[in-house]
């Protein structure tokens, strides 16, 4: 890793809320593909899982598996599963 990227982090990281730190390592690190959409998710709603749930970007790439959604949350109306699925197929 070049020093950039090191001192980016670093400023980054500085910046996250202390129990959400945990997570922003798991996801530079690159080995967990769920951490880095958790924490995107978390840094696009300035860190505040309550702005997660609440998430109306329905144009979002990561909308559809964004984090801290429940089986019986209702969002827009409709029911939000907590499990993605495929639903390209009926997109379009």
């Amino acid at each position: 890793m070049n020093q950039d990227r090191y001192r980016q982090i670093s400023e980054r990281r500085s910046q996250i809320p202390r129990k959400y730190r945990r997570l922003y390592d798991r996801a530079i690190s690159g080995k967990s593909l769920r951490a880095a959409i958790n924490a995107q998710c978390l840094e696009c709603c300035e860190w505040l899982s309550k702005e997660v749930v609440l998430c109306s970007d329905l144009g979002c790439p990561l909308f559809a598996v964004r984090p801290y959604r429940s089986a019986g949350s209702v969002h827009e109306g409709h029911l939000v599963s907590a499990e993605s699925t495929n639903t390209m197929g009926m997109l379009f």
